[in-house]
């Protein structure tokens, strides 16, 4: 019988290995920046996060009772978990706060997709340090992904306040209506809107906003557009500034009518995404607001990632390590085992295999994508490619004791 509800699936074999790869690498990075492990609970109240989210995201909400009868929803954003633990468990004086996580979030899924499940990545950073976090956590990511052998990385960078800022000046059906065209990327029904706006100082500007892209030069013609709040684009201005000169200029474009699904961001925002492709893989931004709602002062960033698809089109590098199927073929456990701790103190890979009678050995280890194949009882090695069979001994210069 199956096991698995619509919705769900279990990730095994060469996507969960890679996956695997993925976040220990992501770990080992963040970690080494003084960011702290995270693993947030699995149910969250519904009343504390229906305020915080979109419309839209509402709607996607896989809602449950916890085993106290309260309602909740399986968890649909991780960042909200972490702001309620650092307003729990952490004073002002304590921050900055930084902190990484691997977890699944469970939304109900937009048709074509039907899948309720996404395995997260992402970090967040809490405390009072400016732009200066922005172009932290950007950067950490850039080089993270950049060291990967992936497609080409691209991020679209806006901020959400500009658009905040300036819709203000329209009456509120019509900015309602601009905003959910945003989301939807319904660009022909913005366009229509868009033409028929009461008069203001900014009707250019909403007029245009859909196609402020490119490169330095639209942060300049939005300051121009922007009038009366010109000095909003300049945080803006800054971090693209500074991500420039780190090297990362080439894979950022502007984009000012960037918006995103949740309600809580209140600045700089940005997509991650495959520059040739356009697959997405996530996004962050500010959102100095949600910790206001928690009764925090200050600024926070944050971004995730879907694990999935980045282990789906990353291959792993060819200088990874050999894996060796040693055959035990009766043998005792114990120097099995030596043997085993000893080859992977080499630099191997090692997965044993028990039986004493597998008359395929060979075919079974290249199933299990092992490039050598240990027989211990005659203590001979095989390479699977070429066929070469090497005394133990003579394969490792006498490294391996009996």
């Amino acid at each position: 019988m199956k096991l698995t509800p619509r919705g769900c699936r279990n990730v095994g074999g060469d996507v969960a290995m890679a996956a695997e790869d993925l976040r220990k690498d992501f770990m080992d990075i963040f970690i080494t920046y003084g960011y702290k492990p995270f693993w947030p609970t699995g149910l969250q109240l519904l009343e504390a996060i229906a305020d915080k989210v979109s419309p839209n995201l509402q709607n996607r909400l896989v809602v449950t009772n916890s085993f106290h009868g309260e309602p909740c929803a399986l968890r649909a954003d991780i960042t909200l978990g972490v702001v309620d633990y650092c307003a729990s468990h952490f004073e002002a004086h304590e921050r900055p706060l930084r902190l990484c996580y691997t977890e699944r979030i469970y939304r109900r899924p937009k048709s074509p997709d039907k899948n309720m499940e996404r395995l997260q990545m992402g970090a967040e950073l809490i405390g009072w340090e400016g732009e200066g976090a922005d172009v932290e956590l950007i950067g950490l990511l850039l080089a993270y992904l950049n060291k990967l052998n992936c497609p080409k990385i691209g991020i679209a960078l806006g901020d959400v306040s500009l658009i905040q800022r300036a819709i203000k000046y329209l009456p509120r059906a019509y900015a309602m209506s601009l905003l959910g065209c945003l989301e939807e990327g319904k660009m022909d029904e913005y366009a229509r809107i868009a033409r028929d706006l009461p008069p203001s100082p900014l009707s250019i500007f909403f007029e245009e906003l859909p196609w402020l892209k490119g490169n330095a030069e639209i942060l300049y013609r939005a300051s121009r557009l922007l009038k009366g709040i010109e000095e909003a684009i300049e945080p803006l201005k800054s971090i693209y500034a500074e991500l420039v000169k780190m090297g990362y200029g080439d894979c950022i474009v502007i984009d000012l009518s960037l918006v995103r699904e949740l309600d809580y961001y209140s600045g700089p925002i940005f997509d991650v995404y495959f520059e040739d492709t356009g697959i997405p893989i996530g996004g962050g931004g500010r959102y100095d607001t949600l910790l206001e709602r928690h009764g925090m002062l200050g600024q926070a960033v944050g971004f995730a990632l879907d694990l999935e698809v980045l282990a789906l089109n990353t291959t792993k590098p060819t200088t990874e390590a050999q894996k060796i199927l040693l055959w035990a073929q009766g043998s005792q456990p114990a120097s099995v085992l030596t043997c085993t701790k000893e080859l992977i103190s080499l630099g191997y890979y090692v997965e044993i295999l028990w039986r004493e009678r597998a008359p395929e050995v060979s075919e079974l280890a290249k199933t299990r994508g092992c490039n050598l194949l240990l027989d211990l009882n005659k203590r001979s090695i095989t390479d699977l490619c070429s066929g070469d069979e090497t005394f133990l001994d003579d394969f490792l210069g006498g490294d391996i004791d009996d």
